[in-house]
């Protein structure tokens, strides 16, 4: 019974009260912070793969500063229709539905017809454009140096084009004001016959033998202003139009050069 009395006696029978812990913010907080950062990392890789690989598309086209690219693109093939492409008057094409005659590679001294460079991209070409109002001769003549001799490249004047000179391949297109902009020769030196090529491989020469009779076999119009080269003015009506056809292009065979 003297136990019982006794409050020390009591307070050692007793069961200590549970002590609560504080939640761990801190531990969690870090746990929460490493997998974001982990997370960030595998997202990162998953979207930058092939970044590493210098023949890869995705490493070229961080590696050029400028660069315009536009993947995705229609490849249809249109007969005896023209094609109306995005800001035309100023911006040449880099891709898109094109005529089923592609352009020879060579340097032109007159405007071409989009239709017709459009499908040498298509091969693998690189289109190299300049505004003759706004380059120099010594530069276009720098810039004839280039491409000349490659059977890959091509170049004309574009009147009305919105910087002095302008490169294009499929879905990739660049704006510089000189043929001694180290981009050039990284554009031209990436891109011709390049990983963004859909039909690897196919000519760009001696479609007909010549532009004259490659010319004669368009029924369209030229897409940059000024003095057209073996296409009709816009708005002409084409001769003897062949019915109007939109065909996907086939699947791209290796084909004689």
């Amino acid at each position: 019974m003297a136990s019982r009395k006794d409050p020390v006696a009591r307070a050692r029978g007793r069961k200590p009260a549970p002590v609560k812990k504080p939640f761990p913010w801190g531990f969690a907080s870090g746990v929460l912070a490493l997998a974001l950062f982990l997370g960030g990392i595998i997202t990162y890789a998953a979207m930058n793969v092939s970044l590493g690989d210098t023949k890869s598309l995705k490493h070229l086209e961080h590696s050029i500063s400028g660069l315009k690219s536009n993947h995705g693109l229609s490849r249809n093939h249109i007969d005896g229709k023209f094609i109306d492409y995005p800001n035309q008057s100023t911006t040449p094409p880099d891709g898109g539905n094109h005529n089923p005659n592609w352009q020879s590679c060579q340097v032109y001294t007159t405007a071409i017809a989009s239709e017709h460079a459009v499908h040498s991209l298509e091969h693998g070409a690189v289109w190299v454009t300049y505004n003759p109002s706004t380059l120099s001769a010594a530069n276009i003549t720098a810039l004839k140096a280039l491409v000349s001799g490659d059977p890959y490249r091509l170049m004309s004047p574009y009147p009305g084009l919105k910087s002095p000179i302008s490169l294009q391949a499929w879905g990739e297109q660049l704006f510089v004001d000189k043929p001694s902009d180290a981009r050039v020769k990284a554009f031209l030196n990436g891109f011709t016959q390049g990983p963004q090529t859909p039909e690897t491989g196919a000519s760009c020469v001696d479609y007909t033998g010549d532009k004259t009779a490659a010319d004669a076999t368009f029924n369209g119009h030229a897409s940059a202003s000024g003095t057209p080269s073996g296409a009709a003015k816009p708005g002409s009506p084409p001769s003897t139009p062949p019915a109007a056809t939109a065909t996907i292009a086939p699947t791209p065979t290796p084909t004689k050069k």
